[in-house]
């Protein structure tokens, strides 16, 4: 019996990483609420990091202007997570790599 429930949760494990890897591949849109959870720490740490490009930029789900609702595109966020303490925006990057 205990096997059959092991089996179980790895089946779900497996799926899990299955759906995040072609939701990397397809680059998804999601929501900040889901951001804040992926990455853990707070929106307001992520805006502070966006403003000072140390976090992907987000995407506006609205071509107004003033459009409030705004996502992240998943690749951005995984490059974030492989490597949050040296992560800059492509707009920061110096020129050249720096020389």
């Amino acid at each position: 019996m205990n096997r059959f429930l092991n089996g179980i949760s790895i089946k779900k494990d497996f799926e899990a990483e299955v759906t995040a890897a072609l939701m990397i591949q397809s680059n998804a849109l999601i929501p900040i609420k889901l951001a804040v959870r992926l990455c853990g720490i707070s929106r307001q740490e992520i805006n502070r990091r966006i403003a000072r490009g140390t976090f992907p930029k987000p995407y506006k789900l609205s071509n107004r202007n003033n459009a409030i609702r705004k996502a992240f595109y998943l690749k951005d966020l995984h490059e974030w997570i492989k490597s949050p303490h040296t992560y800059l925006q492509e707009s920061f990057k110096p020129e050249n790599g720096g020389a």
